[in-house]
């Protein structure tokens, strides 16, 4: 009860305290810092640009600093004044000090809330109808508040150990400095101060890295909770030292107890924690399917049953295995770490097994041995668990994961990979039961036909390889169309719907494919006359195109990639642009990144044409070709570009600035009229296009390499002088062609 009243005046005073209500405007102030310390690109999810960067990477750490500078000078406040001397007879100073703790505490969780409710309009706008309000303030919930409790709890307990100021400012800026260290670059769990997330997803959200932000969290505020009730027993008493305050406090086991109780339990979970593999960070990558197998040992048919709980965020599954021949000696399987196999039988009877402790890259190995005499019998392999992820894919986020919203599950995460049989093709059978509401896709290729289990699931079929190597699962929107006779499956976020909608984007994904097919060759991905374009959610950071199947980034779609207008003069022209790195750059021919040269000219040389064509020549012209070279103009008239000896003069982050706006105009500006003066010297745009196709047709000579600056040259029997790029101001002519 005495606890309970020093709280109250405690808060009453705090909350009246200037120190304390700077910290709290400060705190709040730093959310915006977060646009102007990250370098954006438009490739990034808004909910990256406006929730993570603003709340997770900026204003969690800068408030933690801030509410740990408040606490150490509140806590040395009376010792500072020399009121201890009075108060100590007063109260308790171990329970004087735990309710000044407990108010501060308090005030960061009423500051935390009125921070998430003043971003929240600006946020909500700019993210449009891409803006969930559970996600936004969960993030303060699970990353601001924690960070700050944690930051507070530390600070006051190296303040009442040391009763220093300047030491325990030491101590807590070293505690930080682990946490923004090299020590802990690839470590989640070191992390206490600056959490670890590279990015969000709009249209395909994932609880992963709020579930595994959550857990390390709950670890941090284990361990310093148990450092803090520690730090109780330190206050001084009788006017005494540290060693003597301790001892006369040890025997006040209500609190050691907890103190010991909090701090093994942080440190269990931490030893314990089911998310990342316990394996090496740096390992030997093993192609298992060049590892030789006898062709004896044959598999003639495969049922797997997988059924995923969202809720959990598990997998209960069954693999059935018709072997024709066993193998001789000790069999090997890998599965995921964070799985168990709970049963295994052949022909109906148990067989042993043993799981041994060797995660590597998210997989665990599992010996047995079938008996030899027993042909044509079924091995049946029962397992579940929570899919826990490689230490080297930790980066992605979402390599593994089973949400509400969106499912992601790769190679031995969805089934066994046995290392010693080969099977024929075409003679896996997969069912995979899921939300009714989720789309899924088996190796990126979309599921058909399903079973309704009226509870709310269905049961998806396919025929798969015995190697499954990808399962993704989100709400997703199928357009089918067709483009002669090639059939368009056109697969996006469902949150993306509106803008699919205004900007026509079916007849503009018709109009792409048609204009590149004509003019640049037929898409190498699409395969018999079918093509998949699947939107891919962007905390995988990459596209896919092979066999019939085209994975795009997920922000090609969002509102501020469709408001860049070096890519286009329009939102529909923006996604043109993107959609024609089909043909150029990553999906199609791979560019070598050279200052003059990389895949997003040809991309934007190719909108220009496809526009121009579109739309006639005089659009063309004002948008795209006006627009480059007043760009081009404004470069060339720089100072620092026409007077490089002061350039070297400047600061290492204005030289990293200037240069990589030079990169972005030689790049979406510069290049493009570039091809244009090549153009008009090859003999117009027929001939272009005929050397387009050519080095398309051609891409495979690239692949190591990538195709440069000296190739395309090459390709149009010009050489670096014909074209002059490096040269004087870029200017029109009356023709409106451009020339340097």
């Amino acid at each position: 009860m005495k606890l309970f009243s020093f709280y109250r005046v405690e808060l009453r005073r705090l909350l009246l305290s200037r120190t304390v209500a700077a910290a709290a405007v400060l705190s709040m102030l730093s959310l915006p810092l977060g646009n102007i310390l990250y370098d954006f690109s438009s490739s990034r999810a808004m909910s990256a640009r406006y929730i993570l960067t603003p709340v997770v990477m900026t204003g969690t750490p800068i408030g933690a600093v801030l509410w740990a500078a408040v606490m150490i000078m509140e806590a040395d406040r009376l010792q500072r004044s020399g009121v201890h001397i009075l108060t100590d007879t007063v109260a308790p100073p171990a329970l004087l000090s735990a309710a000044r703790t407990l108010a501060l505490l308090t005030i960061s969780a009423i500051v935390t809330a009125l921070t998430s409710l003043v971003y929240l309009p600006s946020t909500a706008a700019r993210m449009s109808y891409l803006f969930s309000a559970g996600f936004y303030f969960a993030n303060f919930a699970v990353f601001m508040l924690p960070t700050w409790w944690i930051s507070i709890l530390f600070a006051d307990a190296f303040y009442q150990i040391t009763r220093r100021v300047e030491l325990s400012v030491v101590l807590f800026i070293a505690l930080a400095g682990v946490s923004v260290s090299g020590i802990s670059s690839f470590n989640y769990f070191m992390r206490w101060f600056n959490p670890y997330v590279i990015t969000y997803s709009d249209g395909f959200p994932s609880v992963w890295p709020l579930r595994i932000g959550l857990y390390t969290r709950l670890i941090w505020l284990c361990i310093a909770a148990g450092v803090w009730l520690v730090s109780i027993l330190c206050v001084r008493k009788y006017q005494k030292g540290l060693f003597f305050s301790f001892w006369k406090n040890r025997k006040k086991l209500a609190v050691l107890t907890p103190a010991a109780l909090s701090a093994a339990t942080g440190i269990f979970l931490w030893h314990f924690q089911p998310f990342i593999d316990h394996g090496p960070l740096d390992y030997e990558y093993i192609d298992t399917l060049l590892i030789e197998i006898d062709d004896a040992n044959r598999i003639s048919a495969i049922q797997y049953s997988l059924s995923l709980n969202p809720a959990l965020g598990t997998i209960s599954a069954k693999a059935a295995y018709d072997i024709q021949v066993p193998y001789r000696g000790e069999d090997v399987l890998q599965l995921n770490p964070g799985y168990q196999i709970t049963k295994m039988t052949y022909d109906g009877e148990n067989v042993p097994f043993r799981t041994v402790d060797n995660d590597i890259n998210g997989k665990r190995s599992t010996y047995f041995e079938l008996p030899e005499d027993l042909y044509n019998k079924t091995l049946v392999i029962e397992y579940s668990g929570f899919p826990t992820q490689g230490r080297c894919w930790a980066n992605s986020m979402v390599q593994d994961t089973i949400d509400h919203d969106y499912i992601s599950l790769s190679s031995t995460a969805i089934v066994p990979r046995l290392d010693n049989y080969y099977s024929a093709r075409g003679s896996a059978v997969i069912d995979i039961t899921i939300p009714d509401n989720l789309m899924p896709f088996l190796d990126y290729t979309l599921m058909t036909d399903f079973a309704d289990n009226g509870d709310g699931t269905k049961t998806w079929r396919a025929a798969c390889s015995e190697i499954v190597r990808d399962f993704t699962a989100g709400y997703y929107t199928i357009n089918t169309f067709q483009i002669g006779s090639l059939n368009v499956d056109f697969a996006y976020g469902t949150a993306y719907q509106d803008i699919v909608a205004e900007n026509d984007i079916e007849q503009t994904i018709i109009d792409i494919l048609t204009y590149g097919s004509e003019h640049y060759g037929e898409l190498w991905s699409a395969e018999q006359s079918h093509l998949l374009l699947r939107q891919e959610s962007s905390m995988f950071g990459g596209g896919y195109a092979l066999h019939g199947v085209s994975t795009w980034f997920e922000t090609v779609l969002s509102p501020d990639t469709l408001s860049d207008m070096d890519k286009g003069a329009s939102a529909t022209e923006v996604f043109i642009h993107e959609m024609l790195h089909q043909w150029w750059g990553g999906l199609g021919l791979e560019c070598a990144q050279e200052d003059l040269w990389s895949s997003e000219g040809l991309t934007v040389y190719s909108t220009y044409r496809l526009v121009k064509e579109k739309y006639g020549a005089l659009y063309a012209q004002q948008y795209y070709v006006d627009a480059w070279q007043e760009a081009v103009d404004n470069q060339n008239r720089s100072f620092y570009n026409r007077h490089p000896e002061y350039l070297e003069l400047l600061p290492e982050v204005y030289q990293s600035q200037i240069a990589s706006a030079n990169r972005s105009i030689n790049h979406y500006q510069r290049m493009p009229l570039m091809i244009l003066k090549a153009e008009e010297l090859v003999g117009g745009e027929d001939k272009m296009d005929e050397i387009l196709r050519r080095m398309y047709e051609h891409q495979d000579e690239f692949r190591e390499n990538g195709f440069g600056f000296a190739d395309f040259l090459q390709y149009c029997g010009l050489t670096e002088e014909d074209i002059d790029g490096k040269c004087a101001s870029p200017h029109n002519d009356s023709t409106g062609s451009a020339s340097f």
